[in-house]
């Protein structure tokens, strides 16, 4: 077996081929595949064709699971508009505005101190018109700001907040989520545990930074955004059938494009590997590459 691994754009996304994610992986293969999304971030895998049980397999090779929203004892999400039990979800239900949400610019579980390390998006069924994925470099974002700059935004933490992004895209929470997802603490600039890099690290939970107004916080945040998702920064993904995606949360955002759910189907499902590291200790940001190391030795 020859794994062929194609960079496209700069180092943000590689397409990844000659590797079936079916079977257990060798270690040597694992260790390449790791070392492929540190160096760019989004992985692509065609030609898959998962079953649940496969994907979860794969993705637990790269750490502990978390469970969905809905299941403390499942860990696939459907993401799209058919439901667990097969049927089609309604535009207008609950599940489908909570759904919605995701296609604002965020990185998955910043609801969590712990938030997500990496994600996995597989294609069973794709609309022919929308309903792609996109991906933001936050890492090659805070690089193009002035070196001060860079400075002035370390150190900021920043209050994530689950129901802001939920209340945009029309739903609000019950009492039970309000208890399930308070609002919690992270670095605006966040370094990575494995690599050490730094990048930024906000996106639609993103609700204020502590000290500041909102107003002044929401101004920031949009600012840092707007640059994030230039052109150059983004990697906008056509969904085919048998598509696995994978992506390090820890480096980019990324968001789903709309598609007419009452017209055609669209059901991708996702795994995600837990955090193993608070981002923010005692109100000081964390730096986890150096974290990481301690706990190690």
């Amino acid at each position: 077996m020859t794994i062929e691994i194609t960079g496209k754009g700069a180092t943000l996304f590689a397409e990844v081929r000659g590797v079936d994610l079916k079977q257990p992986l060798e270690d040597d293969i694992f260790a390449t595949l790791h070392q492929a999304l540190l160096d760019h971030a989004v992985l692509h895998f065609p030609d898959q064709h998962l079953d649940d049980r496969q994907q979860e397999a794969f993705s637990r090779r790269f750490g502990p699971l978390e469970v969905t929203f809905e299941d403390d004892k499942a860990y696939t999400a459907r993401l799209g508009n058919i439901d667990y039990d097969d049927s089609r979800r309604s535009p207008g239900d609950r599940i489908s505005s909570f759904l919605r949400a995701n296609q604002q610019w965020h990185s998955d579980s910043t609801f969590f101190q712990s938030p997500a390390r990496i994600s996995f998006l597989n294609a069973h069924v794709v609309p022919p018109v929308g309903g792609e994925t996109e991906w933001a470099d936050m890492r090659a974002a805070l690089r193009a700001l002035p070196e001060q700059r860079q400075r002035e935004l370390e150190g900021l933490i920043v209050e994530h907040d689950f129901q802001k992004s939920r209340i945009r895209a029309g739903h609000k929470f019950d009492e039970e989520q309000r208890r399930r997802w308070p609002p919690v603490l992270h670095p605006l600039v966040r370094v990575h545990e494995e690599t050490g890099e730094k990048a930024l690290y906000v996106g639609s939970q993103a609700m204020r930074v502590i000290g500041w107004s909102e107003d002044d916080s929401e101004a920031l945040f949009q600012e840092l955004l707007d640059l994030a998702t230039q052109d150059q920064f983004v990697y906008t993904h056509q969904w085919c059938v048998g598509d696995l995606v994978m992506w390090d949360n820890r480096r980019v955002n990324h968001r789903g494009r709309p598609w007419d759910e009452e017209k055609y189907v669209r059901d991708v499902r996702r795994t995600t590997v837990k955090g193993a590291i608070p981002t923010v200790i005692n109100g000081e940001p964390v730096n986890e590459f150096e974290y990481t190391r301690s706990s190690a030795a």
